[in-house]
């Protein structure tokens, strides 16, 4: 073990992470972003085009190596905004998504993109639902692939739902494409969010053997595995990661944007392009686009994760600073790495002197050690009455009930 990569600047994580000088150390993660496609799948989301455009341009100031800005045959709106953030000439590469249809490669030719992705509807249900065989599937793959390559596109085959195809039909689907030529990447598309870390590593290992073309994963949430999956692939050689601000898309979601490039850089050493302190502000911006509200202790970008209420570890939290030691002791990295909010003692039913303390410093105001600790017992009441934490507000309030004419100021 070293911990020459567990501790930096701004972190502080385990050197067990380091210890078998992971695979991830060597590669470049390659961030391929679906925000504005699958993103938009989950239920309830619309982006109108200003959103889209708004959206891809803090993407793309985010350091994104590819934006994928819609599916090409959803709507015009959705051509028109691939258009307009084509035609903003962002640094990162623009992609869609299209069926295995000629009609759905001329859209995405016409929009100017770099790349598109064919979607391979491959198995045995998606047959029995659409009335074809496997190989006809991959035969209109190859067709659509070769008409985007004869256009100019970057492709990536997605194969939906590879980790429950059958050994011998993923061969014969990776083969095929492979040897076609009309592919510049394959994407293991885990649809339904089949896959655990295990699992993950095992596909991706034994695809690996199976082609040369560089790999992609594309992880679901169902299971609250997709950011792990995402880590597994990486590890397990497939550098180019698909990813949502937020982890929105169909159903549950999709590898969270953000958990992705924190985890794949402090956790696993892999570098990308993001500069990981504008991750709290793109999040802010979807979440206001979107109207989904985030959980407020979502990894990385939650509202309450720079809050310590526990009298514990505020204490500690106080004391650690006061000798003017890290703050990286008390977290795995410090918020403003990804651009949080300062650290904040909170008042609540965990609280202790120090919350109450800190809050009296943040008002200027000057009690004794008797009323304090009165205080402290009504911050505990209260928070309990009221079932959350104390805004400073109430707590002025509550502080003037209870020590009345003993409040005063603090000197300059």
């Amino acid at each position: 073990m070293t911990m020459q990569n567990a501790y930096g600047p701004s972190w502080f994580v385990s050197p067990w992470n380091f210890a078998d000088h992971s695979a991830a150390d060597r590669r470049r993660l390659v961030i391929h972003d679906t925000t504005l496609r699958d993103g938009e799948q989950q239920a309830g989301i619309v982006f109108s085009v200003d959103q889209k455009v708004r959206i891809a341009s803090a993407l793309d100031e985010l350091g994104l190596d590819r934006i994928e800005a819609a599916m090409v045959a959803v709507s015009e709106d959705d051509r028109t905004a691939v258009r307009r953030i084509v035609e903003s000439g962002p640094r990162a590469e623009i992609w869609t998504i299209a069926r295995s249809l000629s009609g759905d490669v001329d859209m995405a030719i016409d929009c100017g993109v770099h790349g598109v992705g064919v979607i391979l509807l491959g198995s045995e249900q998606y047959c029995k639902i659409f009335g074809w065989t496997l190989q006809q599937a991959i035969d209109k793959a190859l067709a659509a692939a070769e008409r985007a390559r004869n256009g100019g596109l970057e492709t990536s085959l997605l194969i939906a739902d590879s980790p429950r195809l059958p050994m011998d039909q993923l061969e014969l689907v990776i083969e095929q494409a492979s040897g076609s030529g009309h592919f510049t990447s394959l994407a293991l598309m885990d649809t339904f969010g089949t896959l655990s870390p295990e699992g993950t590593r095992r596909l991706i290992d034994t695809v690996r053997t199976m082609t040369g073309l560089p790999l992609e994963f594309h992880g679901h949430n169902d299971f609250g595995m997709a950011t792990a999956n995402a880590m597994a692939a990486l590890c397990a050689g497939a550098n180019i990661i698909h990813t949502s601000v937020l982890g929105l898309g169909e159903r549950v979601g999709n590898s969270a944007l953000e958990e992705v490039a924190v985890a794949a850089r402090l956790l696993y050493g892999a570098e990308s392009g993001i500069d990981l302190s504008k991750l709290t502000a793109v999040a802010n911006l979807v979440m206001d686009e979107t109207g989904i509200s985030m959980a407020p202790h979502k990894a990385v970008v939650g509202r309450t994760i720079t809050h310590i209420e526990s009298g514990t570890v505020a204490s500690e939290y106080v004391r650690w600073t006061a000798m003017g030691e890290d703050l990286q002791w008390l977290f795995p990295f410090v918020p403003s790495l990804v651009g949080g909010a300062e650290i904040e003692l909170v008042l609540g039913k965990g609280s202790g002197m120090a919350n109450v303390q800190a809050a009296l410093d943040r008002l200027g105001l000057d009690i004794d050690n008797d009323d304090k600790r009165a205080v402290l017992a009504a911050v505990k009441s209260e928070a309990s009455r009221i079932g959350r934490t104390l805004t400073l507000e109430e707590f002025q309030a509550l502080v003037q009930r209870t020590a009345g004419n003993a409040v005063a100021a603090m000197p300059e």
